[in-house]
């Protein structure tokens, strides 16, 4: 799988390495359905720190396309700590 990063994933200037280890080892995957446009994979976890990320995904073929990064909002929250729970 490549991953690329769109400008706007690096918009709140957080590394990109702590973004891929959230695609790689998410608590949870959210879909966000966008009307007329492709849905929005939201990849929730911890980078290797323990900070919490939200890290927004499309996939084009074999590419994933990282479009948004950012500390996990309130809204991720409740999908986020049952992930957690569930992988511990």
């Amino acid at each position: 799988m490549e991953l690329r990063f769109t400008k706007s994933a690096r918009k709140h200037k957080i590394g990109r390495a702590r973004a891929v280890y959230v695609v790689e080892h998410p608590f949870a995957v959210v879909i966000v359905a966008r009307p007329g446009a492709m849905e929005i994979l939201m990849h929730l976890g911890d980078d290797e720190t323990g900070r919490a990320f939200e890290v927004g995904v499309v996939q084009e073929d074999d590419t994933y396309v990282i479009i948004h990064v950012m500390d996990l909002r309130e809204k991720y929250r409740i999908a986020y700590e049952a992930g957690k729970r569930a992988q511990q």
